[in-house]
């Protein structure tokens, strides 16, 4: 199967396109073919949309130049009239003094615009005007920078407007347009459109007319214009147009067009396949050994060649069901035997160790007593083995080494004749397991160390330690100042139990280590884990 999966990706048709497209589901896929086939309808009815608002835009902006062309020539024009009558009226009081009436006059002129009339100031060489509006009494205007011919000066603030208009002689009027004042003016430059005008100079905004109440979805637009050569800009903003009816309506048909295709597409694709397909999936994920899959239910509108699957899935597991529980029976059998057979063996080697003990109850001779006891030690290693084993053969867990430790550190003190010493004994050993393959061996590994410690000093206390190093090691330890190195000690390890030590090692595939001046052997062994 792997060889013709990969001789079908490296065939010239499975290119790297058509494999990730193979790979999307099938609804994905039917969705995808009616979105492509109906895009360029909703491309041309999109364009012809934009099309449309954008003739309406121009048609608008043309329509709002217009407006704020309007707009900065009434004002530049009604400024620099009020200017230049500001200027005669201060000319005429140069050349004619005498005459009291001019400043009435003035004001006379400048009322009968209403509203637009600014308040206003006119100077001399005093600091106090000598004709002002009623309460209007400003600060005079330097004139330093002013010549007779000079153009009057423009300052925007944020809720007025002031110009100061050179004369002859040193004098200089101060005309001062409220907000109120200047949107008169320009309020009679009707707009077809909602629009807020604005003046604007250096960072400072002057609101005039403000008719806008939302821009929408569309948002604004905004233009400028330069009022006159006063340096300040008529700023005027619209809100955009929006989508009319009938251009929503054409964008939204092949919207509609195009959901109504893609859901009657999936409906039947569902209906017939992916359905049917998740249901089965459902009831092959979820099977359990014993169970028998019956995907067939709810599938009478599905395909056939569905059907037949899920006829099929369910001859396959009716097949697995029947062969598991020859399975089951066959494995209840084994168990069984296996329990019988470790039954047997600890049977036996009890036996064994019992027919030892009557042989050596028989013996006078201490060395043959000892020669006894020494085999009986060992034989009962190996029973305890199987014996543990065989206890803990139904949870599977493995030797607890545990359990292992101390049955063979209480046969050991059993095994000694009365009257003979017994050392002291001293267990502490983590909650762990083992194997079989590693359980004999340290069995007879602790047996040997015992041993050699009672015969080098039959009272000396024994330590044995199991402390777990990682989830698959543990390490054993054997301490006792009867294993401290003595000349005794270096003989029976060169004779008999060096050897030993050292296949036992072998056999547990790590190295045996040694304390010398504290008496300890230490060993890494295997184990199943921590029992918790």
């Amino acid at each position: 199967m792997a060889t013709l999966d990969h001789a079908e990706e490296a065939a010239p048709g499975n290119r790297p396109g058509r494999l990730i497209f193979a790979n999307r589901s099938t609804g994905f896929r039917v969705f995808l073919i009616l979105s492509l086939a109906l895009l360029p309808l909703g491309l041309v009815a999109f364009l012809a949309t934009l099309q449309s608002s954008r003739t309406a835009d121009l048609e608008k902006q043309a329509q709002i130049r217009i407006a704020l062309s309007e707009n900065a020539r009434q004002l530049a024009s009604t400024w620099a009239s009020d200017a230049s009558l500001a200027r005669a009226t201060m000319r005429g009081e140069l050349a004619y003094p005498d005459d009291a009436d001019r400043c009435g006059r003035f004001g006379e002129i400048l009322t009968t615009q209403s509203d637009r009339m600014p308040q206003f100031a006119l100077y001399g060489t005093e600091s106090a005007p000598w004709c002002a509006s009623t309460g209007f009494s400003p600060t005079r205007p330097s004139t330093l920078a002013f010549d007779v011919e000079a153009s009057p000066k423009y300052t925007l603030t944020a809720d007025s407007l002031d110009i100061v208009v050179p004369g002859p002689g040193g004098s200089v009027g101060l005309l001062r347009y409220s907000e109120r004042a200047m949107t008169a003016v320009v309020a009679s430059g009707a707009s077809p459109v909602p629009y807020a005008l604005s003046i604007v100079s250096m960072g400072t905004r002057l609101p005039l007319v403000e008719t806008v109440r939302s821009g929408g979805i569309a948002g604004y637009e905004t233009m400028s214009d330069p009022i006159g050569t006063t340096g300040l800009n008529a700023e005027i903003t619209t809100p955009r147009t929006p989508f009319s009816a009938v251009e929503l309506l054409s964008i939204l048909l092949p919207l509609v067009m195009w959901a109504s295709a893609a859901l009657i597409g999936w409906f039947v694709v569902n209906r017939m396949l992916i359905r049917p397909l998740r249901r089965l999936e459902r009831a092959v994920s979820g099977y359990k050994p014993g169970d028998i899959i019956e995907p067939l239910r709810g599938m009478e509108t599905s395909a056939h060649e569905l059907r037949q699957l899920g006829e099929t899935f369910r001859h396959i597991t009716e097949t697995i069901s029947t062969h598991d529980a020859e399975l089951a029976a066959s494995l209840a059998r084994q168990t069984r035997l296996t329990r019988e057979v470790h039954h047997r063996v600890k049977n036996n080697l009890q036996v064994v160790a019992s027919l030892i003990n009557l042989h050596a109850r028989g013996q006078v001779q201490p060395d043959v007593v000892r020669a006894y006891a020494s085999i009986q030690r060992r034989v009962d290693a190996l029973a305890v083995v199987h014996r543990n084993h065989y206890a803990d053969f139904e949870e599977n867990r493995g030797i607890s080494l545990r359990s292992l430790v101390g049955e063979l550190a209480q046969n050991i003190r059993g095994s000694a004749r009365d009257g003979d010493p017994v050392p002291p004994v001293r267990i502490d050993i983590c909650p762990c397991y083992t194997n079989q393959d590693v359980a004999v061996p340290v069995a007879f590994l602790l047996t040997e160390l015992i041993e050699l410690s009672m015969l080098t000093d039959p009272r000396a206390a024994i330590v044995i330690t199991l402390a777990q190093t990682s989830p698959s090691a543990a390490r054993l330890s054997v301490e006792s100042a009867a294993l401290i190195e003595t000349p005794d000690l270096v003989e029976r390890m060169e004779h008999r139990f060096g050897r030993v030590l050292e296949g036992l090692s072998r056999q547990l595939r790590s190295p045996l280590e040694r304390d010398r001046v504290v008496g300890r052997f230490s060993i890494e062994i295997a184990v199943i884990g921590e029992v918790r």
